[in-house]
């Protein structure tokens, strides 16, 4: 078991219609270790697991976003009812996934649930000379879950009424990326099925290693939080 944190709850934002943002602070929180793309543990009373969004150190803070889906589930009934001052106890937060400070250019994909850590870690890219593309998926447009301030925004493309299952509609943005020659780093990021997707047509189609593409599943059908970033 890891060491348990306490916090209290600063400030409860929707980002999205589907997305609540929670802002943590406590005074352990200064001294984590949160590389862009990490994920803590946080009871609800149940341990749910959920992507950091942001690591202020200075502030005593981190902010993690939940996406809130029709199912329900603890995590979404805490999101849904949690209120500024609440007491959260934390986990500290564990990585995955994470950038590849080597690579010639970096590619991020995923659905909304996994922009939250690749968005994350995107604007961490900021001053990097290494070129970024990337494309995610979202239901419709109001679903698009917002970037850092300050950085410049990847595409979205829209599945509508299409299942977000092993996406078709993500894969075919991601055949239609115009690439630099050569693999960079990718990032994967999503429904389970449609990160496999993607992760071999890197590999078969575009022949990259397999070593330089980065999974992180979100979820999967009724399994919908076995990864980070949803209940």
């Amino acid at each position: 078991m890891r060491a348990s944190l306490p916090t209290r709850v600063r400030a409860v934002l929707d980002v999205t219609g589907h997305m609540r943002q929670i802002d943590l602070v406590g005074p352990d929180v200064p001294r984590l270790r949160c590389r862009p793309g990490a994920h803590v543990v946080v009871h609800v009373p149940q341990r749910r697991v959920y992507s950091v969004w942001r690591h202020d150190p200075r502030a005593a803070s981190l902010s993690i976003r939940v996406a809130l889906h029709d199912a329900g589930g603890p995590g979404c009934t805490w999101a849904r009812s949690v209120a500024e001052g609440d007491r959260v106890t934390l986990e500290p937060p564990r990585s995955k996934i994470t950038l590849d400070g080597t690579a010639r250019f970096h590619l991020f994909a995923g659905d909304e649930t996994g922009a939250v850590p690749l968005l994350a870690m995107r604007a961490a890219l900021r001053g990097s000379t290494a070129s970024v593309h990337g494309v995610f998926e979202a239901a419709q447009p109001a679903d698009e879950v917002p970037g850092a301030a300050g950085v410049a925004p990847l595409p979205w493309v829209h599945r509508g009424g299409a299942s977000p299952v092993a996406s078709r509609v993500l894969l075919r943005a991601v055949q239609d990326l115009d690439l630099p020659p050569g693999p960079g780093a990718a990032y994967l990021a999503g429904e389970a099925g449609t990160c496999r997707l993607l992760q071999r047509h890197l590999v078969e189609q575009r022949g990259w290693p397999r070593r330089a593409v980065r999974v992180q599943p979100q979820w999967a059908p009724g399994h919908p939080g076995f990864g980070a970033g949803r209940d």
